[in-house]
């Protein structure tokens, strides 16, 4: 088979077979009640994926920069869907690749709430905004530590204002970044990273979270991905025994 072929046949066989894996929570064809990950999607991105961004050095990667593929995540910090795929796939993917320098993760922000969505996740932003600053401040592995942070501890989500802010500062500061130096930063309220991630993934179809594509690095293709752990797996084992 054609090497050009093996990542998109085998996303579309995975995504007819497992269509209800990437949910899209900001899709008003979704019911309020709190469907489950793995409940079939009513709507499929409707961007070009073509407009998805090549990653770069202003994003945030987990893995060597140089690698062959790129599993890119858009997400919502708040999102319960989003936690679930930290949780129970990215984590494990992570765990299977570490040292393997040929597959990086890419995580990517698209907050579910007011300026950019409807108001789903009242402190979706503020958090994308502060991790940013932790970033900007410490790093990009102190950022990874500090989105984990968010995700295994939800006690904030839903808060906004000054009680928010105690606890982006609590998680700062846990992980070793300057209280003094993130509340400057905070303080700037300065969502360009974010906005700029939100138009790219809303260019490319993004239309909920957590949506998952993979890039291959060589060409830039960009491929639709399923968000669960086995079809994520195969597809990227195809592509590195083809590659």
């Amino acid at each position: 088979m054609n090497e050009k072929l093996i990542i998109p046949i085998s996303i579309v066989i995975a995504g007819i077979v497992i269509a209800g894996a990437i949910v899209f929570t900001g899709s008003k064809n979704v019911p309020a009640a709190a469907p489950t990950a793995q409940q079939p999607s009513a709507q499929q991105p409707s961007g070009d994926v073509n407009k998805i961004s090549k990653v770069d050095a202003t994003d945030h990667v987990f893995g060597s920069r140089d690698a062959d593929i790129f599993v890119i995540e858009y997400s919502d910090i708040e999102c319960v869907f989003c936690k679930k795929y930290h949780d129970e796939t990215l984590s494990r993917l992570k765990a299977d690749y570490q040292g393997n320098n040929r597959v990086a993760f890419v995580f990517r922000h698209f907050p579910l709430d007011a300026p950019f969505m409807r108001e789903l996740h009242p402190g979706a932003t503020e958090k994308a905004i502060a991790s940013e600053c932790i970033s900007s401040i410490a790093g990009n592995d102190k950022f990874f530590s500090y989105i984990d942070g968010l995700f295994a501890d939800t006690s904030s989500n839903g808060m906004t204002g000054e009680a928010l802010e105690v606890k982006l500062v609590e998680l700062a500061t846990s992980i070793g970044v300057d209280a003094g130096a993130f509340k400057s930063c905070y303080a700037k309220n300065d969502g360009t990273p974010v906005a700029a991630d939100f138009q790219n993934g809303s260019e490319g179809g993004v239309q909920g979270t957590p949506t998952v594509f993979l890039q291959d690095a060589r060409t830039n293709k960009t491929f639709l991905a399923v968000a669960d752990y086995s079809t994520l797996k195969q597809a990227i084992e195809i592509y590195l025994q083809g590659n």
